[in-house]
Order: C-alpha cells, then structure tokens, then sequence
C-alpha cells in the first residue's frame, strides 16, 4: 500500500496551486494516494486563495504565535484525511510550500503526525526546541529565494541535526520562492525517497 502524500499549499493560494508537483507524483506513480486540501481560511489579502494563518501585519515576533493558533485547525485536516485513507501517521508524508512548510514542520515538533515531512521554501518559526524522533524532514530551499531566505532552512536544519533528528537539507542553486523547475523537480525527489519509505 502507498502512503498518503499530503500537499500544502502557501499563502494566498489554492490547492490547484500545487498541480505541478501533484501531476509529477502522478506521472511517476500512477496509483500514488495524493490529497491536496485547501488551507483553513480564505485569505485575507483578498482573491480566491487560502491560508492557514494570517500574514498581515506579521512580524517575527508575532509569528510563532499566529502559527499555534493555527495549529489545531491544521492538525484536524491531515487526521481527517488519514481517516479518510485508511493510513496511520507511519504511513503518511506531509509536503509543504512556504506557508504549508512551516505549519507542517510546526505540527510535527511534538506530535507524530506523519513519517516524513517535505518543507519547501518554508520556515520554523519558532526554531524547536524538541523534534518527535519518528519524523524524518527533507528541507528543500532554493539559494535564489527572495521571500523566504534559505537561511530559515539552514537555521532549521542546524536545529533539527542538534536535537537528533533525522534530516536532510536541499539548497537548489538557481531557484526562486516559486514551485517550479529546479526547485520542484528537487522537491519531488525528497517526497519520492520518502514515500517509499513508508511502511
């Protein structure tokens, strides 16, 4: 049985936002179990997207705060979509995009939520101060990236290596703080090692 890959889409955007990665997995795996929901809100910022907690008038010191508020929320969609599936946490990937990074590698501090998170482009805001052990991470960055700086991936990798978890840092070259080629072909590897793994 394949596992669960569950993507989660950035600020202000919707989940056909990420079709790309989404039709890469399908192109590699025709009967890969693929769910996309949309965040919990509509955006505030106005349009037809999402978000899983607000960005406006977001500073580093509000962040952590918004992002643990947001956290129940977040935490009911990815159980309901195991319950949904069949699949238990061992069997689940959370894949992430900016904003639905830092929510996933947020849920997964203290909890097992999932076998394996994917944060692309994200941050964790705060850094942890603990790490469920069973979650491995893959943290996909591109050097390029404008909106969200790598160095909230190299910071998050650092911490996770300290407190003993099993994580990989990938810092694609050219790429911008958008899901598409180098950044999502890099992205799809990570989830790809990963859902195999599932067991």
């Amino acid at each position: 049985m394949n596992a669960l890959i569950v993507l989660l889409h950035g600020v202000g955007s919707t989940p056909a936002d990420m079709a790309p990665l989404a039709g890469l997995i399908a192109a590699h795996d025709a009967d890969a179990r693929v769910a996309v929901p949309p965040a919990t809100w509509p955006c505030d910022r106005g349009g037809a997207g999402y978000q899983w907690f607000s960005v406006d008038g977001i500073t580093d010191a509000n962040r952590p705060g918004r992002i643990r508020a947001a956290l129940p929320a977040f935490v009911a969609t990815v159980e309901d979509l195991q319950r949904e599936y069949g699949v238990t946490p061992e069997r689940t990937v959370l894949a992430g995009f900016s904003q639905g990074a830092a929510m996933a590698l947020a849920a997964c501090q203290d909890r097992f939520l999932a076998r394996h998170v994917v944060a692309i482009a994200g941050r964790s805001a705060p850094l942890p101060d603990a790490w469920e052990r069973r979650t491995t991470v893959a943290l996909v960055h591109g050097r390029m990236d404008r909106t969200v700086p790598v160095q909230h991936s190299e910071r998050a990798f650092e911490r996770l290596a300290a407190l003993g978890a099993d994580v990989r840092l990938d810092v694609v070259p050219r790429a911008v703080h958008l899901l598409a080629p180098p950044l999502l072909e890099r992205a799809w590897r990570a989830i790809d090692m990963t859902s195999w793994q599932c067991y």
